[in-house]
């Protein structure tokens, strides 16, 4: 029986001075040879949680402090089980956060070693659905989105409500 590991994927977003949405993704070679575009992610420590891994990971990944994310939400899990026999077709048990960054997204640098070979900083909503190879994280990129746009419209709510009155 093949182990199943466990992952942790995680939506990255800060907002720019439109207050719009902008996503962290990787691009990156996969172990296929594929060259995909990809949030971050990676394998959870048998010491970690889910969010203890998401935060170690993307300080590897992308050098994004603990004190600059802000995790919003957890998103969905779900169980991948591949029948393939390759070594880069994993069994794996994914937990999907949504993750806000609160600094500047210039502090954002990623060095080339492993597989890794770009990050991009500023994807828009519509570069993420065109980039991102995998429907199910377009999906949750999505989904994500719309839950952002409504809380800053919940915010402007809360702040005005009084003036309205």
């Amino acid at each position: 029986m093949k182990e199943i590991v466990q992952s942790a994927w995680w939506i990255v977003y800060y907002l720019d001075k439109e207050w719009e949405p902008r996503y962290l993704l990787i691009k990156r070679h996969a172990l296929s040879g594929k060259i995909e575009r990809v949030a971050p992610k990676w394998k959870i420590q048998i010491w970690e949680d889910e969010k203890k891994a998401a935060i170690r990971e993307i300080w590897e990944e992308a050098w994004l402090k603990k004190e600059e994310l802000i995790v919003k939400q957890l998103l969905w899990t779900t169980s991948l089980r591949s029948s393939e026999t390759k070594a880069w077709h994993l069994d794996k048990d994914v937990t999907y956060f949504l993750m806000k960054f609160t600094w500047d997204p210039n502090s954002v640098k990623l060095i080339e070693w492993e597989w890794y070979i770009w990050v991009y900083k500023r994807a828009t909503i519509e570069e993420v659905l065109w980039l991102m190879y995998y429907a199910d994280i377009r999906e949750l990129v999505r989904k994500s989105y719309f839950a952002i746009k409504e809380e800053k419209k919940n915010q402007w709510v809360k702040a005005n409500f009084f003036d309205k009155l």
